[in-house]
């Protein structure tokens, strides 16, 4: 078992960006111009991670299978999706608190890589 995990936080509600992101078709799932969603190319720069073999995604339910669906598109042969659903929204840091407790539970001495679903990163270099 790898000791590296990412963990992916998709579960805000995209209130800011009023009216294009809203609660059920936050931020991350917005079509980019160059095409692709910030969740899928944030999944994809998940996978690409040396020996990574699960990657965690703290959502909501009603999230859950448009977050599932964008996976599909960049999926990895091997690399494992488990969905932690948030009973209620309680910000980040509830969030990456839940993933490490599920982490720490079947893995105590992995390493957690915390990125946030809605950030566009353009040089990766």
């Amino acid at each position: 078992m790898t000791n590296i995990v990412p963990v992916i936080i998709s579960g805000g509600v995209g209130s800011r960006l009023w009216p294009i992101s809203r609660a059920l078709h936050p931020k991350p799932f917005i079509p980019l111009p160059e095409g692709g969603t910030l969740i899928r190319k944030t999944y994809a720069r998940a996978v690409e991670l040396e020996d990574v073999d699960q990657v965690v995604t703290v959502t909501n339910r009603d999230l859950l299978f448009l977050t599932a669906d964008e996976y599909l598109e960049v999926a990895a042969p091997g690399v494992k999706s488990t969905f932690l659903l948030e009973p209620f929204g309680r910000d980040t840091a509830a969030a990456v608190a839940l993933a490490a407790l599920h982490v720490a539970h079947e893995n105590p001495d992995a390493i957690l890589v915390v990125l946030p679903a809605d950030h566009l990163i353009v040089d990766q270099a």
